[in-house]
């Protein structure tokens, strides 16, 4: 979806436009509950977080100003803010149960499902292992694919901040992903 459309269902939504809010909601609701299951892990905890940061935007929808932000960094913001105050609430540890399978009939479906699902869990775990600042840049940049500046305003931060947390973000990630030789990374920090 264009902006010039988001911005156009974000003027009728803000004027009560239940239609235009759910084309909204249809739009970025993936985005949202990836960001918070990432964080909060629990399926239901996460489904109740993104049930809540929507009916918040909802409400804060005709207060909402374009200052040249995004709706998608805003929505980052308050997901974000629901996880801190999320976490700050809870004290009970976090299951770490996989999705259930989904009943395939090709064996071929379900060992690529089995392979992505390994991917994912080590691409989650490996954005679990950085700093949450980093891990808020890396989630706001690649899989929200906001931009440098929006992603400093969605997390209250400079443009230099955001770009060092994702400087050091991406070579942690690299490391723990395998992409580079450790070796040879060490000559390269020993070099430089």
């Amino acid at each position: 979806m264009h902006d010039r459309k988001v911005k156009r269902l974000i003027q009728r939504a803000s004027r009560g436009d239940a239609g235009a809010f759910a084309k909204l909601y249809d739009h970025f609701v993936d985005r949202v509950y990836g960001f918070v299951k990432l964080r909060v892990r629990d399926v239901r905890d996460a489904e109740e977080l993104t049930e809540t940061v929507f009916l918040k935007a909802y409400r804060s929808l005709p207060t909402f100003e374009d200052r040249g932000v995004p709706l998608a960094a805003w929505l980052f913001r308050i997901a974000r803010n629901e996880v801190v105050d999320f976490s700050r609430r809870s004290v009970r540890a976090i299951p770490t149960s996989p999705p259930p399978d989904e009943d395939l009939a090709a064996e071929t479906e379900v060992e690529a499902l089995a392979i992505g699902r390994l991917d994912a869990e080590r691409v989650r775990e490996a954005v679990e292992a950085l700093t949450p600042e980093q891990a808020e840049v890396v989630i706001a940049r690649f899989f929200w694919g906001l931009s440098v500046t929006e992603t400093a305003s969605a997390v209250g931060r400079s443009e230099g901040a955001v770009k060092a947390l994702q400087h050091r973000a991406t070579r942690t990630l690299a490391r723990a992903l395998g992409a580079e030789d450790s070796g040879e990374e060490e000559r390269r920090e020993r070099a430089v």
